[in-house]
């Protein structure tokens, strides 16, 4: 438990760092530096930083879902999921930062990517296996693309089409709600948990933790989102709900989809008979034993802060 406390809290705060970091620079105008057109300054501001800590984060979970799949005897192509996994997170910071060049944010290059993922995989099966396993390497494959990279492209299109520092910090508040879910829920499940939720995927998961994971991030994302909006962090623009209802809306959607994305991990792994998916942070497992819970809440934050209630710092 503590070495899980310290190597969860020393990640979290290089996490933190990174992004705030990146929010810094969006507030700064340093001189241009214009290439064929291009001022590389604009790409340094505009959510260089944090493009490039998702995507070390993705290729570190593409290498452990192949792995995991590889023990169940799937021949998934490492090296293809990897690249088109990158593309799908990088896509957006590209596109954002081309766009006056181009006219205009582009949301198309998630597609397109995952045409040429898919068109490519057909030549790697082809040259490489023939018609040996062709269905289950091609799906395999584009499910870890989809399952990395799609996902995880939904936060750096909210980083970049919210934009600057208030970009940043409706990412870091979102994936504090989602991952204080799991917090919530340890210690009320610890506390009071007598019915299991799940018992043959996640054995140590209770129905009142489950309630209290909720209930926790509810709270958190009522008090925190309106400290954000008292301080002058957020301005909600345009909004469906009161700003309270909307917090609380926020907080039971992530709440919901923290449990399901832990869930949804734990279903991989025990299909693949591992504990965790990998020992890249003892005392946590693998990545993706830490990013569960973020990938499959990214395309919820993104629909929410950006269509439902857009907002400004």
């Amino acid at each position: 438990m503590r070495t899980r406390l310290l190597i969860g809290t020393a990640l979290a705060l290089l996490v933190v760092g990174i992004l705030l970091l990146d929010g810094h620079l969006a507030a700064q105008v340093p001189p241009t530096w214009p290439v064929f057109g291009l001022d590389l300054g604009d790409w340094l501001r505009n959510g260089s930083l944090c493009t490039a800590l998702i995507v070390v984060l993705t290729l570190l979970t593409v290498h452990e879902l192949v792995h995991l799949a590889r023990v169940r005897g799937y021949r998934p192509f490492a090296g293809t999921a990897q690249f088109f996994a990158a593309a799908l997170v990088i896509g957006p910071y590209v596109s954002y930062n081309l766009s006056p060049v181009t006219g205009g944010y582009d949301e198309s290059w998630g597609l397109l990517w995952l045409a040429l993922a898919l068109a490519f995989m057909f030549l790697r099966q082809s040259a490489r296996y023939r018609t040996q396993n062709a269905m289950e390497n091609l799906a395999i494959t584009i499910f870890i693309i989809f399952y990395t990279g799609g996902l995880a492209g939904f936060m750096t299109k909210l980083r970049m089409e919210v934009g600057g520092q208030t970009g940043v910090t409706l990412l870091l508040f979102s994936m504090f709600i989602v991952k204080i879910t799991d917090t919530g829920a340890y210690f009320v499940g610890r506390a009071f948990g007598r019915h299991k939720l799940v018992e043959w995927l996640s054995p140590k998961k209770t129905w009142e933790g489950f309630f209290g994971g909720l209930a926790t991030a509810v709270l958190c994302a009522v008090l925190l989102g309106n400290w954000l909006i008292g301080a002058g962090w957020l301005q909600f623009e345009r909004r469906l709900l009161p700003s309270s209802a909307a917090l609380a809306f926020l907080g039971l959607l992530l709440g919901l989809v923290s449990v399901a994305g832990d869930l949804a991990a734990s279903l991989l792994k025990r299909d693949a008979a591992v504990k965790d998916s990998g020992h890249v942070f003892p005392g946590l497992g693998g990545v993706l034993d830490v990013v569960d819970s973020p990938l499959l809440a990214a395309p919820i934050i993104w629909l929410f802060w950006t269509r439902l209630c857009v907002v400004h710092g």
